[in-house]
């Protein structure tokens, strides 16, 4: 979101990216043994817990309902009214508890379902080390029977490379089980702490609806997440919620002279100064349409340095595992694999030192790469061909900050503020934003 200067934190306390982030956040590593002795039945089994609760509370809710409906007839007085507020927000709050506790459920199943494929991964690589007499150690390297050590004889040598190649397939295995468990932990991990934050709100006003609507969302695209079919993007940490209901109140004779400046004098204002884009930006909000806006990607990773490395970073810490994976199923199969994965959702910001255009144009925003990973047979007995096919998407919401201020030609000291009620009074509309860089192929 654009911003006069930076900050750490929104007004409903959620933390936002106050410099560029360079490192990817990696799922935390996941071990053999614990997939071993993870038990995605005690994830199914939490999931029918959250289930009984929603059934119980959905219950309550329409008893709620019954009781409200029942009071609006022939009560009246002061009294009445707060009875009616105390009870909507009643219902607010147990509507908003409801939506969550089924993503809670659903995210919660398709945990399960994707830990229960990390340890058929696993089980694979242990029968097939064992029924070649090698060994898995716990920190995923291989052991080699004891009688083939050192040998020189034609036979052995032969047998050392045939299980040269075994033992590889069994890496892969195991590369892809502790990859994906992670990526699912991160996953689902992610998508409960948004349901954890969602519970406390407590009035189901236009911003909390979307936010619960996503998390819905992805609690139910998370099996396609999971099982490669790719298309998917879970989203981001839910936008703050701006500057407030569109419309909602009557403008100054200020906000009308902030508002008219503004829109004559868009390529000269501070906040353009660095090039075309925060000028398109402004004056798109000042439009008032709040249609959504493209983003030209390709030129945000020309332009912000920082944002192509923290792409290229993201994207190589996933690449050994998501090889790795799409090498596995290319083995069960005996088939051509189509892997599409995903980085998942990332922080990252513009500073002025970077990109003065995009600093006022989006500030702070997330961006995803998604990546297609193709496995196909060449010749008989050579390495198969892996190929990567991909693309980085960016989202944000067009907002102003509250507490910061700048001189602006013609009007004077103007604070984010000033800026925000023009949404506020009509005047201007926050919009969403977004766009999809070029696609790219790398060979592996």
């Amino acid at each position: 979101m654009p911003s006069i200067y930076d900050e750490d934190e929104d007004p409903d306390g959620r933390r936002k990216v106050a410099q560029p982030v360079h490192e990817r956040r990696f799922a935390k590593p996941v071990t053999l043994q614990q997939i071993r002795s993870c038990d995605p039945e005690a994830f199914h089994r939490a999931a029918e817990e959250w289930d009984e609760l929603g059934t119980a509370l959905g219950s309550a809710r329409f008893l709620t309902v019954d009781v409200l409906s029942t009071l609006q007839e022939g009560w009246s007085g002061e009294a009445a009214d707060l009875g009616r507020r105390a009870l909507k927000d009643l219902l607010d709050e147990m509507s908003i508890a409801e939506q969550e506790m089924e993503a809670a459920r659903l995210t919660l199943v398709n945990a399960a379902t994707g830990l229960a494929l990390a340890r058929r991964w696993v089980a694979e690589a242990d029968d097939l080390a064992r029924v070649n007499d090698l060994t898995v150690k716990d920190d995923g390297d291989i052991g080699y029977p004891a009688w083939l050590t050192g040998s020189n004889d034609p036979e052995s040598q032969g047998e050392s490379r045939r299980l040269a190649g075994v033992a590889g397939d069994i890496r892969n295995l195991l590369k892809a089980a502790v990859t994906y468990a992670a990526d699912v932990s991160n996953a689902a991990g992610h998508e409960l702490d948004r349901i954890d934050d969602a519970a406390k709100y407590r009035h189901l006003d236009d911003w909390t609806k979307r936010v619960v609507g996503e998390d819905l969302a992805a609690a139910r695209d998370l099996p396609r997440v999971f099982g490669g079919e790719g298309g998917v993007l879970l989203p981001p940490d839910p936008y703050d919620r701006g500057a407030g209901a569109y419309d909602s109140e009557s403008p100054t004779d200020r906000d009308r002279k902030l508002a008219a400046t503004l829109g004559a004098g868009i390529a000269g204002m501070p906040f353009a100064a660095g090039g075309t884009h925060a000028s398109a930006n402004m004056a798109h909000y000042l439009s008032g349409t709040g249609e959504p806006l493209d983003l030209n990607v390709e030129d945000m990773l020309k332009d912000i340095p920082d944002f192509q490395e923290s792409v290229n970073t993201t994207l190589n810490g996933n690449m050994a595992g998501w090889e790795a994976e799409a090498l596995a199923e290319y083995r069960r199969t005996g088939k051509p694999v189509a892997l599409v994965q995903q980085t998942g959702w990332q922080p990252m910001s513009a500073t002025p030192q970077s990109s003065m255009d995009w600093f006022y144009a989006v500030g702070s925003f997330h961006y995803n790469t998604a990546a297609k990973i193709e496995v196909k047979p060449t010749s008989p007995g050579a390495p198969p061909e892996v190929t990567v096919t991909y693309q980085t998407q960016v989202r944000d919401r067009y907002n102003w900050d509250s507490g910061k201020a700048t001189d602006v030609p013609g009007v004077g000291r103007v604070t984010d503020d000033d800026i925000q009620r023009l949404h506020r009074t009509g005047l201007a509309q926050e919009f969403d934003m977004g766009g999809t860089s070029k696609t790219r192929t790398r060979k592996l």
